[in-house]
């Protein structure tokens, strides 16, 4: 986004951190979820649940026009795996791998490409067992669709509006 830190930058940035010493580990992550929120999540766009989220007129205008500030991009698992090695091929420390991580062959490709820990968000409010699930199965795959309507409940207690 204008103004904003590109991938050289943000690893330049984060080369300085890892020599300050002051974090144990680095969580990766893109773009800027109140500029361009569905760039960050990927997957559908939720406009009209976003927009139901304010009072009028704003909520009017949300239906009216928000397509033009909301836009969907495409999901696809670990959609942030490509960005973020090009952090781990330049820093030490433990870095994290956010972005798409809903299914164990996920996390095994993380780990395999270095990374030392994952984070999943969606997923596991659609199903909080999740994890212990993969534990004892690991061809679970989550039911979470990537319909991203849990997003606008961020202002009322967020949860899978689907489970």
């Amino acid at each position: 986004m204008p103004s904003g830190l590109w991938l050289d930058e943000s690893r330049q940035v984060a080369q300085w951190i890892e020599r300050d010493g002051s974090v144990d580990a680095l969580e990766l992550t893109v773009g800027s979820s109140l500029l361009n929120p569905m760039y960050l999540f990927r997957g559908d766009a939720p406009i009209r649940e976003f927009a139901a989220t304010f009072r009028q007129p704003m909520r009017l205008g949300g239906n009216l026009v928000g397509d033009r500030f909301i836009h969907a991009y495409p999901y696809r698992e670990a959609y942030l795996l490509d960005s973020a090695c090009q952090f781990r091929v330049a820093l030490g420390m433990p870095l994290i791998l956010l972005g798409g991580v809903s299914q164990r062959a996920t996390m095994d490709l993380a780990m395999a490409e270095g990374f030392r820990f994952v984070a999943m968000a969606r997923a596991p409010l659609r199903e909080p067992d999740l994890i212990n699930r993969i534990r004892c199965e690991p061809a679970t795959r989550s039911l979470c669709t990537h319909c991203n309507k849990c997003m606008p409940t961020i202002f009322s207690g967020t949860r899978c509006v689907l489970a």
